[in-house]
């Protein structure tokens, strides 16, 4: 999956399978995902397609399922209205201790209509995320007799909850929590299932546990969490692709501190250690991080600066000089000298250019 994070079509195939079970037009769904069920059919299981189509099919499938049912038992009601106001009610939480915490609360109100809620706890240094599902409020239209997983229904609720936590939690702090186990309260579905699980989590998990759940140190719930509610909608338009890039690669260093420079709004923007300190990261590792991704941190507040800069010059009612004042900078010169630099244009030329698309600038 880390190509481009193609997905295999055979995962297409089992969504419109499973839609076709529970009574729904797979076709229609398909369709209004942008995409022809009838060619996805005739193509190999083997072959791949991007994963944004897959996020775009299942986020379609579940807006469809929940017009069955609010309570979609399925990673945790991802591509539901529930989850996504979880999403609103925690977005604006300092560290990811405070959101867990909030999302406990959110789900507690609701667990008597969606069957599932989380319970954080900590003890000896290690905080343990319960993911609890209540099996007596599973609509059986969900889990037909004719599906070949109706039988592992309870495995399924209950490990693609936790999947889905698991991933969600690394998007809040913007890289992967290391956890040190992961137990399950029913039986493993198939190898193929626990091998995905592991490779996804890092560690085996136990099946036929006391409970449902994932530990991690305690320490990640003081960590900041980095993204905002202009990021949350990027992040709930395409939900479960921006879980699947966070299932299959480390969480991206330079996202976070896109989300954080914005944060930290227009003016004087953190230095390298303070950004390093936020991510709770030493220099070094974070220096290490971002050339892993080929990038560096004034190239992200280059292009930071870059994007508030031609937003502002877009109203021409701000003075240059005003402008440049927002962005941190003491003399117009330096901030004409850097947007140049940024664009290869003078905010005057980008201005004219603006006013005249067409106009050839030298």
């Amino acid at each position: 999956m880390h190509k481009i994070n193609n997905i295999p079509i055979g995962k297409f195939l089992r969504v419109l399978d499973y839609l076709d079970k529970v009574g729904i037009d797979s076709a229609a769904i398909a369709k209004r995902a942008g995409m022809d069920a009838n060619h996805l059919l005739k193509s190999s299981p083997d072959s791949e397609l991007p994963g944004y189509k897959y996020s775009s099919l299942y986020e379609h499938a579940a807006a469809a399922m929940q017009e069955m049912d609010i309570a979609l038992p399925w990673g945790a009601g991802i591509g539901t209205d529930v989850f996504r106001f979880m999403c609103y009610s925690i977005i604006n939480c300092q560290n990811l201790g405070s959101a867990i915490q909030r999302a406990e609360r959110y789900q507690k109100m609701l667990h008597p209509i969606t069957g599932y809620q989380i319970h954080l706890s900590c003890e000896n240094g290690i905080a343990k995320l319960h993911y609890d599902f209540d099996i007596d409020t599973f609509n059986s239209r969900f889990s037909p007799d004719s599906w070949d997983r109706t039988s592992h229904s309870d495995s399924i609720a209950k490990a693609s909850g936790l999947r889905v936590w698991f991933a969600f939690m690394g998007w809040l702090v913007g890289r992967d929590i290391e956890i040190s186990a992961l137990t399950i309260s029913a039986p493993p579905v198939s190898k193929a299932y626990s091998d995905s699980l592991e490779n996804l989590t890092g560690v085996q998990a136990e099946y036929n546990a006391t409970h449902t759940a994932i530990y991690f140190s305690e320490d990640y719930l003081r960590f900041r969490t980095v993204h905002t509610t202009t990021s949350l909608e990027a992040f709930l338009e395409h939900s479960v692709f921006s879980l699947i890039t966070q299932d299959s690669k480390s969480a991206s260093t330079g996202a976070a501190i896109k989300s954080l420079l914005a944060k930290s709004g227009t003016g004087s923007l953190p230095s390298f250690e303070a950004m390093a300190e936020d991510l709770h990261m030493s220099p070094s590792s974070l220096r290490r991080r971002l050339h892993s991704e080929n990038t560096s941190y004034q190239e992200l507040k280059n292009v930071y600066r870059s994007d508030i800069a031609t937003r502002l010059l877009r109203n021409e009612k701000l003075k240059i000089h005003e402008i440049g004042e927002q962005l941190g900078f003491l003399e117009s010169s330096s901030f004409i000298r850097s947007f140049r630099s940024w664009t290869g244009l003078t905010p005057k030329q980008f201005r004219s250019q603006i006013e005249d698309p067409d106009s050839d600038i030298d």
